[in-house]
């Protein structure tokens, strides 16, 4: 007897179907294809095992959608056909059943993904709910139990056709996994982070120290989701390159308070909480007390050391007076000096004066006289005290008359004084020299004086100019500018000294109100080094706002962005009130579930701050190494949340009907 083959059946035929027409045997070979099964080993099978078992493997409403899948195909063919639609169901779900016998692997797989599909989106929502937020091992595997329990038993019921025992052991199962997912999650992620070690080793043995060093997880690596999340909101390219320019231009010690405003708020909400104050006012408090010593270290690179004025004006008095003590033995051997003329200038002079100019000019010329005589002396060393005796009475005249008068008197001493004994010109010059940098020190201790009586920048220029001019018989540029630079710059350290607590009052000083003393400190020392010093005063001033700002009470306002934030993340998820917690009467374990989450997402925004706040006032290399991080942070924390949804979800879709909960060491990260 001969056979045809349908659908992978053998079917025998007799001599009359052979004697029938081919299109007579096509339709009844299409007749027996569509009441035979199909084969379910073959490529469309698979595909069709792999579609169906990804929809019923969604959670609870899985055989839902599958159902829903069969049932509409089945009416459009019954319409179309003229059969019945139960039985082109059943063939459907006969169909089905074979598909799944034939290819149980693909069909587990497939139930295990569509698992992690319809996982996801929860996990997203609610992570709390899964034992993925902060607070201890215990609180998180009682969320996690209670959520795995309610799953559980909601899928059981839903798959079972609602069988009471199905349903109370499809809680048990949900509940037991989830209690253990938590540990089993920080034992996952102490394998990881173990098997990342190895590899790190491997490539330092491979590719050297310099390329295994690089570490693979930055600053940021062990932060909670909801700290990386907030860090995330506040990491605007724009905002972080001005950043990184101002921590170019004020240095090592600049942190994150000191130049974003958000940043400002976090170290404020961190200062007012007794858990992170210490982490916050502690770097702000060290900082600020090194800022007389940062100063000081910045002005002796762009000025010099402080040359202690008042050291400076010792030494200039000393000099003073060692050269007055080389007058009188110089004096003393020269020959008899004559000092008629001056003695005669005198004469005509007092009869015409009058008061106090007429007593001086008169007791001038009795000092020309020898002693208790009225003769004119000889002696070079009387005409030199009488000259002496002139510069104390020029001190105290303010006459006009009076001092021009004595000038010229004294100007006669000079020139015969200077016919006898040469060497006086040059102690003369020497003295005056001397006076000349004294002069100038005192004059530079007032140049950055504020007020009506400020040296305007054109006054200095000209002070400094004919303060390098010689005068008298020596050569060279005087020194009396430089005495200036040093008197200004003691007045600067000085008040390093008695102002660096109070850093409003040293730039009221070293800066002043407008631009002048900008201008002047350029002509002293150089604009370059003028505006480096001036920044670091600026700075100095900027680092003191801050640690103010965040420890006062004042402008709580700044703080406001972040401590909502962290109102946000200490609200608890909500548990659902459906009716599918009343009627597996677990409405005990949703008021503890509630209790367990309200303490969890408190103890979980206190971790936030106490993660965030401390960041906030990270210096140097730490900073830095934030500062890279949080560029890399926006594109890297999509695809991190992306990968994480997806392992996560493997790891609680994966075993079946029952929902584990996230791994612990890596649900935030």
């Amino acid at each position: 007897m001969a056979s045809i083959t349908v659908n992978g059946h053998i079917v025998p035929v007799d001599e009359s179907f052979l004697n029938l027409t081919p299109e007579e045997q096509d339709r009844i070979v299409d007749e027996l294809s569509r009441a035979l099964p199909k084969p379910a080993d073959d490529v469309g099978s698979m595909i069709h095992t792999a579609a169906g078992g990804l929809f019923e493997g969604v959670p609870i409403a899985g055989p839902i959608i599958r159902e829903g899948l069969n049932q509409i195909p089945a009416a459009i063919a019954a319409g179309l056909t003229g059969q019945y639609y139960d039985d082109v169901l059943k063939r459907l779900h006969e169909t089905d059943a074979a598909e799944k016998k034939a290819n149980p692997g693909i069909d587990k797989a497939a139930q295990i993904t569509g698992g992690v599909v319809g996982t996801v989106p929860a996990i997203l929502a609610a992570p709390e709910l899964f034992g993925a937020g902060g607070g201890s091992m215990l609180a998180r595997s009682l969320i996690s139990g209670l959520t795995g329990g309610g799953i559980g038993a909601a899928d059981a019921h839903v798959r079972s056709g609602g069988d009471s025992e199905k349903t109370r052991w499809g809680a048990i199962e949900g509940g037991l996994l989830g209690l253990g997912g938590p540990l089993a999650g920080e034992i996952i992620g102490a394998g990881v982070k173990a098997t990342a070690q190895g590899g790190k080793a491997l490539t330092r043995a491979l590719l050297g120290e310099e390329v295994a060093s690089k570490p693979a997880r930055d600053i940021l690596a062990d932060l909670t989701r909801d700290s990386r999340k907030w860090l995330a909101k506040v990491s605007d390219p724009d905002m972080l390159a001005a950043a990184r320019d101002r921590f170019d231009k004020f240095g090592s010690e600049t942190m994150f308070a000191d130049i974003l405003p958000e940043w400002r708020g976090v170290a404020k909400s961190g200062a007012a909480q007794e858990s992170t104050r210490s982490k916050v006012v502690g770097p702000l408090n060290e900082r600020g007390s090194m800022a007389g010593a940062r100063l000081k270290s910045d002005f002796e690179t762009n000025f010099g050391p402080d040359p202690v004025p008042s050291t400076i004006e010792g030494e200039l008095k000393a000099g003073q007076e060692r050269v007055k003590s080389q007058y009188r033995p110089m004096v003393e051997e020269r020959p008899p000096f004559d000092s008629t003329p001056i003695a005669e200038h005198l004469d005509k002079l007092i009869p015409y004066r009058r008061g106090g100019e007429q007593s001086d000019l008169l007791n001038i010329r009795n000092m020309l006289n020898d002693f208790g005589k009225d003769t004119v002396s000889s002696d070079p060393a009387i005409a030199y005290e009488t000259r002496r005796a002139i510069d104390r009475i020029l001190k105290t005249a303010d006459d006009p008359e009076v001092l021009e008068t004595l000038r010229g008197v004294r100007g006669m001493l000079d020139e015969r004084l200077a016919r006898s004994a040469s060497g006086v010109k040059e102690l003369d010059a020497q003295f005056a020299e001397l006076g000349r940098q004294r002069e100038g020190l005192l004059q530079g201790q007032s140049v950055l004086v504020d007020g009506p009586r400020a040296m305007r920048p054109a006054e200095l220029q000209e002070k400094l100019v004919t303060g390098a001019e010689p005068q008298g018989t020596l050569i060279g540029p005087s020194a009396e500018s430089a005495r200036m630079r040093q008197g200004t710059l003691g007045d600067i350290y000085r008040a390093v000294g008695t102002e660096a607590s109070d850093m409003n009052a040293l730039r009221k000083i070293v800066r002043g109100k407008g631009d002048w003393n900008r201008e002047k400190l350029g002509m002293m020392f150089g604009p370059e080094k003028a505006d480096a010093s001036l920044n670091a005063i600026d700075r100095e001033a900027l680092f003191a706002d801050t640690a103010n700002g965040v420890t006062s009470a004042a402008d709580t306002a700044r703080q406001a962005g972040f401590e909502k934030y962290l109102g946000e993340v200490s609200k608890a998820p909500e548990i659902p009130t459906d009716k599918s917690w009343t009627d597996l009467g677990l409405t005990t374990a949703r008021r503890l579930a509630r209790s367990l989450l309200e303490g969890n997402a408190g103890a979980h925004a206190a971790r936030v701050a106490d993660e965030v706040a401390p960041l906030s006032v990270l210096r140097g290399d730490q900073r830095d190494a934030l500062m890279e991080a949080l560029v890399r942070l926006g594109p890297e924390n999509i695809i991190d949340q992306q990968r994480m949804a997806l392992i996560n979800a493997l790891v609680q879709g994966g075993g079946g009907r029952a929902v584990y909960p996230l791994l612990p060491g890596e649900e935030h990260k």
